[in-house]
């Protein structure tokens, strides 16, 4: 990477890195994040046909406009079994953090797992997989240095993601309103940045240790702009439009009449002659036992 001077090689160079490592969308809480990185999931769906997204939306902010083609509501009666789809939103806000947590686990592992068995048994199938970006709003639920460090499946699973994922195209944009403290030095040691505006004293403090010239800038960093921020170098600003309008469909499981149970509607008619033969038998039968029994006891008289 050489330079970086207008938004479309702004987009050019994310839509490429994404492919290659962990991207943070950093800035406090009302800059435009979620909005700009639309618009670039957008450029880089249009820029890459062999990529889909899985966007854990816990604000409602994706639900009525994404660059994905379903969206699901997860409740805590369907979060085991909700379909995962390849290109989602999946509306979490009905969850509580544990929930949260461990529904996007289970998403990660079940595509961490099929590609680690591709890979493994079918190596050239996986190069015609896409690869597939997370958007993990409120990413430090997942990428804090507590979850990370627990001793259960997501922290397993979220380990397994950072550190070998790019070898099963895996990769994601985590969405947070300040770097140091929210995610952990795992993840930022392995990844790039976008940063909007900073207030939070640690993170410009940290812009400072790389290029104390960008402080000023990012602290008074208007709303929807951002800048790119590749090892000690930063890139930018950037002035991003949200420009999406495409509203994702409710994915709905269609019923298929020839997978149906025919089912009797009226009752069976009840053969009275039938029965009554049967009647007789049993009838009969008591007597014949009873014989035999009178028989054996007179007998041994």
């Amino acid at each position: 990477m050489e330079t970086i001077n207008t938004l479309e090689e702004f987009y050019e160079q994310i839509s490429e890195d994404i492919k290659q490592t962990h991207i943070q969308f950093i800035a406090e809480a009302g800059s435009g994040k979620t909005s700009s990185l639309r618009t670039i999931l957008q450029y880089c769906k249009d820029k890459n046909k062999d990529i889909v997204f899985k966007i854990f939306d816990i604000s409602v902010a994706w639900w009525h406009k994404a660059p994905c083609q379903h969206r699901q509501e997860v409740t805590p009666q369907n979060l085991a079994t909700l379909p995962n789809l390849e290109d989602c939103v999946y509306d979490i806000g009905l969850l509580d953090e544990i929930q949260q947590r461990y529904f996007v686990a289970r998403i990660v592992q079940e595509d961490y797992l099929n590609r680690y068995f591709i890979e493994k048994n079918h190596p050239e199938r996986l190069k015609e997989m896409p690869n597939i970006v997370y958007v993990f709003e409120e990413c430090n639920i997942y990428f804090d240095s507590s979850s990370i460090n627990r001793k259960d499946m997501p922290g397993d699973i979220f380990t397994k993601f950072l550190s070998v994922g790019r070898n099963f195209k895996l990769r994601g944009f985590l969405v947070a309103t300040a770097e140091i403290g929210e995610v952990s030095t795992r993840i930022r040691r392995r990844s790039r940045k976008i940063y909007g505006k900073l207030i939070s004293d640690s993170d410009l403090a940290g812009v400072k240790r790389k290029d104390k010239t960008w402080v000023a800038k990012l602290e008074n960093m208007p709303k929807y702009n951002f800048v790119y921020n590749v090892g000690r170098k930063f890139y930018g600003p950037f002035r991003i439009p949200d420009s999406v309008t495409h509203t994702p469909v409710d994915f709905v499981v269609k019923f298929n009449p020839h997978d149906a149970v025919p089912m009797v509607v009226e009752p069976e008619k009840v053969n009275k002659w039938k029965w009554w033969f049967y009647g007789v038998l049993s009838v009969l039968g008591v007597i014949v036992g009873l014989f035999f029994m009178a028989a054996i006891a007179f007998s041994g008289i």
